[in-house]
């Protein structure tokens, strides 16, 4: 079978010990994550912030809505705790959102929302009641992207998409959340890959998996094999791609498949007539289709380059700080990253929350290498996947060159992290043309 890939990119030789980093995420048994306290933002999602719908007082169920939308760009938000409403008040995510946030003390009871129920039908489920569930959910991409799931399906549909792709790739060092669902979860996975597809009418299914993952491509052979009969209107494939960071990019899994480059602001929905979805993201949705459960919670990946990782399943909402108290020395290291550690954001304050969206917290190079100037080894050029000269480009920023950095394509950068890591200078090129390309697609810069 041919492997699909983009050029350039960091493969594990270059440095990243992707097999050995992630033998803890074959553990089948997670560890759970029970929080004091809670904080839900309201906008854990790319689109309209929702309206906190408890007041401070409140006693609430696993699974109650809390935050209700006001449009169909936005996704409600459920409460992962049982507990009291202690407060309702703004917040600011690293991701630098700000909105309305409720906080709920647990009360360690884990009382379920009465509407939480495993389901006798699920057979029966017509495609408006699959909608429905869907849209209840308050599921959004997380894998990071946080677009809301719902519409993301209703646009697909009208593009009149003809392929479904799955997204296992996972390429990020240390982050193994995904691959854990793949290898205990593959059947729950596919059915809720089958659901969507339903939804958005789509009749080919594609797995994108790594080749490196030889157990985890097994059980999805096998959940293929074994519910491929239940959809015979419906071609499933398992699609391999060759292990290269950042390969777990939307726009490279299109440029891997297709040939295409996806131009900044199309989506591939509009350009190759395919839509994209997390693995997660699909687990999630068959959590509320099994079983009536909103997005509560989701596993997390606690990993780094001096500690053994291990994923948790963690109440959205629960802080990094109480995430990380059973980690040594997590308090103490000198960067944490809110997400992976090359496309995580760096963070100060540990008493932000875990969000729909957080896939990894990892704590990072505990001994920063020395920093220099640029030596022009080329070597940001060669990892680049978008074909772009983060040296040129870091040092037109830095003269304040915007109408240079802009012919330069700037607003092409993918905020990878793949220049700052492969830099022998130990330049943050990636941290800097990432905020002036987000500048310039905003045409701020």
């Amino acid at each position: 079978m041919k492997k699909a890939t983009f050029k350039n990119g960091i493969m594990p030789k270059d440095g990243l010990d992707f097999v050995r980093q992630r033998k803890y995420m074959r553990e089948a048994l997670l560890e759970v994550c029970s929080p004091r306290e809670v904080i839900l933002p309201m906008q854990q999602h790319r689109g309209t912030p929702c309206d906190p719908v408890v007041t401070v007082g409140d006693s609430v169920a696993m699974g109650d809505l809390v935050g209700a939308p006001a449009d169909m760009l936005g996704v409600p938000v459920h409460a992962s705790v049982s507990g009291e409403v202690t407060k309702i008040g703004t917040i600011r995510l690293p991701n630098k959102v700000s909105c309305k946030a409720v906080w709920i003390k647990n009360d360690l009871r884990r009382r379920m929302s009465s509407k939480i129920q495993v389901r006798k039908d699920i057979a029966n489920l017509s495609l408006t009641e699959l909608s429905k569930l869907l849209w209840a959910s308050g599921i959004c991409g997380m894998g990071g992207e946080g677009i809301p799931t719902y519409h993301k399906c209703i646009k697909a549909e009208k593009a009149g998409v003809d392929t479904l792709l799955v997204n296992a790739t996972q390429s990020e060092p240390f982050v193994a959340c995904d691959l854990h669902h793949i290898r205990v979860n593959a059947a729950k996975v596919l059915q809720g890959a089958m659901a969507l597809s339903g939804i958005c009418r789509v009749k080919r299914i594609v797995f994108c998996i790594e080749d490196m993952w030889v157990d985890e491509i097994d059980a999805l052979n096998q959940a293929v094999a074994q519910y491929s009969r239940q959809y015979l209107d419906r071609k499933i494939e398992v699609k391999l791609f060759k292990t290269r960071f950042p390969q777990g990019c939307q726009q490279l899994i299109i440029k891997a498949l297709y040939g295409v480059e996806l131009p900044i602001g199309k989506d591939p929905e509009e350009e190759v007539k395919a839509v994209l979805f997390n693995a997660s993201t699909c687990y999630s949705f068959y959590e509320m289709i099994e079983k009536n459960q909103p997005l509560i919670s989701r596993v997390v990946t606690i990993s780094g380059d001096t500690i053994t990782g291990h994923n948790v399943l963690v109440p959205i909402g629960t802080s990094v700080s109480e995430l990380l108290e059973r980690v040594p020395g997590a308090h103490t290291a000198q960067r944490i990253a809110w997400g992976g550690a090359m496309t995580g954001v760096a963070i100060t304050d540990l008493n932000v929350p875990i969000i729909k969206t957080t896939t990894a917290i990892t704590i990072i190079r505990k001994f920063e290498p020395p920093r220099m100037n640029c030596i022009h080894c080329g070597a940001c050029v060669s990892a680049c996947p978008v074909g772009l000269a983060p040296y040129l480009l870091n040092r037109l920023i830095e003269r304040g060159d915007t109408t240079a950095a802009i012919r330069e394509s700037v607003e092409q950068c993918i905020a990878c992290g793949a220049c700052s890591y492969v830099c022998p200078a130990g330049i943050e090129l990636s941290t800097n043309i990432a905020r002036a390309a987000h500048r310039a697609r905003r045409g701020k810069l």
